[in-house]
Protein backbone atom coordinates (compact mmCIF):
# COMPACT_ATOMS: atom_id res chain seq x y z
CA UNK A 1 0.00 0.00 0.00
CA UNK A 2 1.64 3.40 -1.17
CA UNK A 3 1.43 6.60 1.13
CA UNK A 4 -0.80 8.05 -1.91
CA UNK A 5 -3.75 4.95 -1.19
CA UNK A 6 -3.17 5.60 2.53
CA UNK A 7 -3.80 8.71 2.70
CA UNK A 8 -6.94 8.67 0.22
CA UNK A 9 -8.31 6.02 2.33
CA UNK A 10 -7.91 7.84 5.57
CA UNK A 11 -9.16 11.41 4.32
CA UNK A 12 -12.35 9.52 2.57
CA UNK A 13 -13.03 7.49 5.75
CA UNK A 14 -12.66 11.18 7.62
CA UNK A 15 -14.95 12.59 5.36
CA UNK A 16 -17.56 9.59 5.64
CA UNK A 17 -17.36 9.02 9.50
CA UNK A 18 -17.93 13.11 9.78
CA UNK A 19 -20.86 13.14 7.72
CA UNK A 20 -22.69 9.79 8.24
CA UNK A 21 -24.33 10.80 11.51
CA UNK A 22 -26.12 14.17 8.98
CA UNK A 23 -27.60 11.27 6.74
CA UNK A 24 -28.76 9.11 9.60
CA UNK A 25 -29.84 11.67 12.45
CA UNK A 26 -30.09 15.04 10.96
CA UNK A 27 -32.00 16.64 13.39
CA UNK A 28 -29.51 15.85 16.17
CA UNK A 29 -26.93 16.48 13.54
CA UNK A 30 -28.13 19.84 12.84
CA UNK A 31 -28.67 20.72 16.33
CA UNK A 32 -25.02 20.20 16.79
CA UNK A 33 -23.78 21.31 13.51
CA UNK A 34 -25.48 25.20 14.23
CA UNK A 35 -23.69 25.27 17.67
CA UNK A 36 -20.47 23.78 16.83
CA UNK A 37 -18.63 27.40 15.57
CA UNK A 38 -18.82 28.81 19.19
CA UNK A 39 -18.51 25.94 21.04
CA UNK A 40 -15.19 27.10 23.21
CA UNK A 41 -14.67 23.41 24.46
CA UNK A 42 -14.29 21.67 21.44
CA UNK A 43 -12.25 24.47 20.06
CA UNK A 44 -10.00 23.88 22.66
CA UNK A 45 -9.63 19.99 22.20
CA UNK A 46 -9.22 20.37 18.86
CA UNK A 47 -6.47 23.28 18.74
CA UNK A 48 -4.91 21.14 21.70
CA UNK A 49 -4.56 18.35 18.69
CA UNK A 50 -3.09 21.21 16.47
CA UNK A 51 -0.89 22.51 18.99
CA UNK A 52 0.54 18.88 19.79
CA UNK A 53 0.64 18.05 16.00
CA UNK A 54 2.61 20.96 15.38
CA UNK A 55 4.80 21.05 18.19
CA UNK A 56 5.87 17.43 17.56
CA UNK A 57 6.61 18.38 13.51
CA UNK A 58 8.36 21.70 14.42
CA UNK A 59 10.43 20.10 16.98
CA UNK A 60 11.99 16.95 14.90
CA UNK A 61 12.76 19.47 12.11
CA UNK A 62 14.63 21.31 14.07
CA UNK A 63 18.05 19.47 12.48
CA UNK A 64 21.45 19.98 12.39
CA UNK A 65 21.88 23.96 12.23
CA UNK A 66 18.24 24.95 13.49
CA UNK A 67 18.92 22.29 16.65
CA UNK A 68 19.55 25.61 18.71
CA UNK A 69 15.34 26.38 18.25
CA UNK A 70 14.13 23.16 19.42
CA UNK A 71 14.22 24.44 23.04
CA UNK A 72 12.48 27.77 22.00
CA UNK A 73 9.64 25.55 20.07
CA UNK A 74 9.56 23.06 23.07
CA UNK A 75 8.21 26.37 25.26
CA UNK A 76 6.62 28.30 21.86
CA UNK A 77 4.36 25.99 21.04
CA UNK A 78 2.60 25.55 24.49
CA UNK A 79 2.96 29.22 25.37
CA UNK A 80 1.22 30.28 21.82
CA UNK A 81 -1.54 27.42 22.50
CA UNK A 82 -2.28 29.11 25.85
CA UNK A 83 -2.80 32.59 24.23
CA UNK A 84 -4.79 31.26 21.43
CA UNK A 85 -7.26 29.36 23.98
CA UNK A 86 -7.67 32.25 26.29
CA UNK A 87 -7.73 35.17 24.01
CA UNK A 88 -8.73 33.95 20.84
CA UNK A 89 -11.91 32.45 21.76
CA UNK A 90 -14.34 33.97 18.90
CA UNK A 91 -14.79 31.12 16.23
CA UNK A 92 -12.15 28.70 18.04
CA UNK A 93 -13.61 26.00 16.68
CA UNK A 94 -13.69 26.90 13.66
CA UNK A 95 -10.26 28.48 13.60
CA UNK A 96 -8.94 24.80 14.77
CA UNK A 97 -10.52 22.98 11.96
CA UNK A 98 -8.88 25.77 10.06
CA UNK A 99 -5.39 24.40 11.01
CA UNK A 100 -5.95 20.99 10.80
CA UNK A 101 -7.31 20.77 7.32
CA UNK A 102 -4.11 22.85 6.66
CA UNK A 103 -1.68 20.03 8.08
CA UNK A 104 -3.87 17.40 6.59
CA UNK A 105 -3.54 19.04 3.13
CA UNK A 106 -0.18 19.18 3.36
CA UNK A 107 0.57 15.49 3.89
CA UNK A 108 -2.19 15.07 0.60
CA UNK A 109 -0.41 16.77 -1.43
CA UNK A 110 3.06 15.64 -0.30
CA UNK A 111 1.74 11.83 -0.90
CA UNK A 112 0.31 12.66 -4.53
CA UNK A 113 3.36 14.42 -5.64
CA UNK A 114 5.99 11.85 -4.79
CA UNK A 115 4.11 8.73 -4.94
CA UNK A 116 2.21 8.07 -8.46
CA UNK A 117 2.28 9.13 -11.90
CA UNK A 118 -1.25 7.80 -12.23
CA UNK A 119 -3.53 11.33 -13.40
CA UNK A 120 -6.10 10.07 -10.94
CA UNK A 121 -3.50 11.49 -8.10
CA UNK A 122 -4.43 14.64 -9.21
CA UNK A 123 -8.50 13.78 -7.81
CA UNK A 124 -6.28 14.03 -4.17
CA UNK A 125 -4.49 16.94 -4.83
CA UNK A 126 -7.86 19.05 -5.76
CA UNK A 127 -9.04 17.99 -3.07
CA UNK A 128 -6.09 19.08 -0.64
CA UNK A 129 -6.44 22.74 -2.32
CA UNK A 130 -10.05 23.00 -2.25
CA UNK A 131 -9.52 22.14 1.98
CA UNK A 132 -6.68 24.84 2.00
CA UNK A 133 -9.36 27.17 0.32
CA UNK A 134 -11.97 26.59 2.96
CA UNK A 135 -8.93 26.58 5.75
CA UNK A 136 -8.47 30.56 4.63
CA UNK A 137 -12.02 31.21 4.72
CA UNK A 138 -12.85 29.66 7.67
CA UNK A 139 -9.88 31.74 9.39
CA UNK A 140 -10.66 35.09 7.47
CA UNK A 141 -14.48 35.19 7.48
CA UNK A 142 -15.52 32.56 10.04
CA UNK A 143 -18.85 34.31 10.36
CA UNK A 144 -20.04 33.79 6.62
CA UNK A 145 -19.10 30.27 7.49
CA UNK A 146 -22.19 30.19 10.42
CA UNK A 147 -24.40 31.84 8.03
CA UNK A 148 -24.07 29.15 5.39
CA UNK A 149 -24.08 26.25 8.30
CA UNK A 150 -27.20 28.05 9.21
CA UNK A 151 -28.52 27.88 5.89
CA UNK A 152 -27.05 24.01 4.89
CA UNK A 153 -29.00 22.89 8.81
CA UNK A 154 -32.25 24.86 8.48
CA UNK A 155 -34.09 21.54 7.82
CA UNK A 156 -33.27 17.71 7.65
CA UNK A 157 -33.77 17.45 3.66
CA UNK A 158 -30.84 20.61 3.60
CA UNK A 159 -28.98 18.24 5.92
CA UNK A 160 -29.14 14.94 4.45
CA UNK A 161 -28.18 16.46 0.77
CA UNK A 162 -25.32 18.37 2.30
CA UNK A 163 -24.41 14.96 3.99
CA UNK A 164 -24.77 13.00 1.69
CA UNK A 165 -22.90 14.78 -1.13
CA UNK A 166 -19.72 14.88 1.47
CA UNK A 167 -20.37 11.26 1.77
CA UNK A 168 -19.99 10.42 -2.16
CA UNK A 169 -16.82 12.75 -2.26
CA UNK A 170 -15.70 10.61 0.62
CA UNK A 171 -16.49 7.10 -1.03
CA UNK A 172 -14.56 8.54 -4.31
CA UNK A 173 -11.65 8.78 -2.75
CA UNK A 174 -11.87 5.43 -0.46
CA UNK A 175 -12.28 3.95 -4.06
CA UNK A 176 -9.39 5.71 -5.56
CA UNK A 177 -7.15 4.39 -2.35
CA UNK A 178 -8.39 0.93 -2.32
CA UNK A 179 -8.23 0.36 -6.77
CA UNK A 180 -6.52 3.02 -8.29
CA UNK A 181 -3.37 4.47 -6.01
Amino acid sequence: MTRLSLISILVGALAIAVRLPGVLAPATYRAVAVKFPRNVPVGRILMGIVAAIVWWVMYHAATDEWKWAQPLIFVGVPAAYLLVINFGTHYLPLRAVAALLLLIAKQMVDAADGASLTPLRLVVTVVAYLWVITAIWLTVAPHQFRDLLGYVMANDRRCRLACSTGIVVGLALVALGVFVY
